[in-house]
């Protein structure tokens, strides 16, 4: 089954990206270092927390370069240090639960989607990676659970129902698995057809999550778009 990769997680462009930027900060302006520029909620520049994040944010950058240069295994240990910085820092875990996924170490890349979702329990993407990870697991009672939610919470994913269709279809249940590859054939047709609004770093993002109306996967063991 033809598969598109999403964007979501951040690390799937470890390899990918040609932007030089503050990577580990998130979905920011691609040319700006928002490790080196507080935020709306860092206004206290000598405060420790922000002190640490700011740490984290470095450490996290490191992880990245690495990562681009393939080294994957180095590249976790720095999102792992990042992480001891500041625990409450989600790029970090999302990037090192996509490091993990570049591993096939789909286990220790749930743990990371386990902590995102406990940061962020209405983040529908990361039940959307989660997902695909425990299809890789074989847990497909517990993947389909998963993409269920993650289509509760953002239920314009195309990328979610073509998951959802692929996991019907190993547990028998062709219609269902039919009706989810309508709706994501669907949805995606229709977001191709839309005009971007603008050129901010959602609309990139949304641009980039939905290339083609086939099924998806969101995270995989070569962090290609097949």
């Amino acid at each position: 089954m033809n598969r598109f990769s999403s964007a979501v997680l951040i690390g799937i462009v470890l390899c990918t990206s040609g932007n030089d930027r503050s990577f580990a900060a998130g979905n920011g302006d691609a040319n700006a270092n928002v490790a080196s520029r507080a935020t709306s909620e860092e206004t206290a520049t000598e405060a420790p927390a922000y002190k640490a994040r700011l740490a984290a944010r470095g450490v996290a950058d490191e992880g990245f370069f690495l990562g681009r240069r393939g080294d994957f295994r180095a590249a976790r240990k720095k999102f792992s240090q990042a992480i001891e910085l500041d625990p409450k820092f989600s790029p970090a875990y999302r990037l090192r639960a996509a490091a993990c996924a570049k591993m096939s170490d789909w286990a220790a890349a749930i743990v990371d989607l386990d902590a995102l979702i406990r940061l962020d329990p209405n983040d529908a993407e990361i039940f959307n990676e989660r997902g695909f990870a425990r299809r890789q697991l074989g847990d497909l009672q517990g993947a389909r659970d998963d993409f269920d939610r993650c289509i509760t919470l953002g239920t314009d994913f195309p990328l979610a129902y073509g998951n959802r269709a692929e996991v019907e279809l190993m547990l028998g249940d062709d219609s269902a698995a039919a009706a989810d590859l309508a709706q994501a054939k669907s949805l995606a047709a229709t977001m191709s057809a839309s005009p971007p609004a603008s050129s901010t770093p959602s609309t990139r993002k949304n641009q980039t999550h939905h290339k083609t109306p086939r099924t998806g996967t969101s995270i995989n063991a070569k962090g290609t778009t097949r």
